[in-house]
């Protein structure tokens, strides 16, 4: 099934980066790929939360907090009749003052093939626009 990556390298501590990274009610503010994020189990970030991401060019999904690993990863999911969408966010620290991020978009299920290789331009786009407005943000607040 279609997975797409994108990696960039910080000058910042992981937890700096991973701060920024899981606030995702304030992406809108910084994010140029996201729209509005609306938390449906209160803001925080845990396994279970749930959140409607709207997107440019993509319909609203609910996705689903499936994995935290603080401060190093979370996964959420978002479902619709034959399509299952992950999204992983990792930090990894470098060195004192450096992390490596690497963001993963992946789409499974009977329609995984199809839906992933038909969004594979906009996917790809989005990831890359991702990673860079992120290194800007936390950068910037160093």
């Amino acid at each position: 099934m279609p997975s797409y990556d994108s990696s960039i390298s910080i000058a910042a501590p992981r937890e700096s980066v991973w701060r920024v990274l899981t606030e995702v009610v304030a992406w809108p503010k910084w994010l140029p790929t996201v729209s509005s994020v609306e938390p449906l189990d209160g803001s925080s970030l845990k396994v279970g939360s749930r959140y409607i991401v709207r997107q440019p060019k993509l319909r609203p999904a609910t996705w689903v907090v499936t994995q935290l690993e603080s401060p190093r990863c979370f996964v959420w999911q978002a479902r619709s009749p034959g399509l299952l969408l992950v999204a992983e966010h990792t930090v990894e620290e470098v060195s004192p003052g450096k992390a490596q991020v690497n963001l993963r978009f992946s789409f499974t299920g009977l329609l995984g093939g199809p839906i992933g290789m038909l969004f594979r331009s906009v996917t790809e786009s989005y990831l890359l626009q991702e990673v860079a407005a992120l290194k800007l943000k936390v950068e910037a607040q160093q």
